[in-house]
């Protein structure tokens, strides 16, 4: 028999449980809200690929031969730009890894003709020490000064590097310059778009 008590019980714990729903809405809001005003670097890793690994022969440009977008991500890539455009957020520039994954989502997302590729957003070789942040990365950070965003999608590897942790699937990192010109980029939100 349910009792008044053991409602107020159930009642009580769910009140104890909503802030913890709520704190991904409000956090998400807070990002798109920062984004609104302009002058950030969104990092993105590239959509869901199908299987695992890659040939041994590597060859960047060779889409055939490489790891797809899974159906999924062909479709998580085809809506990117729509979460964008629905919040009235401006992108000054869309740059991209030169590994299909990443082009591919770029290209699906905001078209071929806005995506300009980085040999510096590729996932670094396999001998690069931990934590290595390309200075050509920290370099566009530190000089991007749009009244939009810029957005770079890239591979998990590297937007770990950068914050620390792997980020979740469909989300976007925002950072800007660190203190000091030079220093590594500071992370002062996460986005998730998905």
């Amino acid at each position: 028999m349910i009792t008044r008590k053991t409602v107020g019980v159930i009642f009580g714990a769910l009140l104890l449980l909503l802030p913890s729903f709520a704190a991904p809405a409000r956090a998400t809001e807070a990002a798109w809200a920062r984004l609104a005003q302009g002058g950030y670097t969104i990092l993105l890793g590239h959509a869901r690929t199908s299987g695992t690994g890659e040939p041994r022969r590597l060859d960047i440009g060779d889409c055939a031969n490489r790891r797809p977008l899974s159906d999924r991500g062909i479709q998580e890539a085809r809506r990117i730009s729509m979460r964008f455009a629905a919040r009235a957020v401006a992108l000054n520039a869309v740059l991209s890894g030169e590994y299909c994954r990443a082009l591919v989502t770029a290209e699906l997302g905001f078209g071929e003709d806005r995506v300009e590729t980085r040999p510096w957003l590729n996932p670094p070789a396999a001998d690069t020490k931990p934590g290595f942040i390309p200075p050509e990365l920290i370099a566009a950070v530190d000089n991007f000064n749009g009244y939009g965003n810029q957005l770079m999608i890239t591979h998990p590897v590297l937007i770990s590097a950068i914050t620390g942790t792997v980020p979740r699937e469909g989300e976007a990192i925002i950072i800007e310059p660190g203190p000091n010109p030079g220093d590594p980029p500071r992370v002062v939100n996460r986005l998730l778009l998905d």
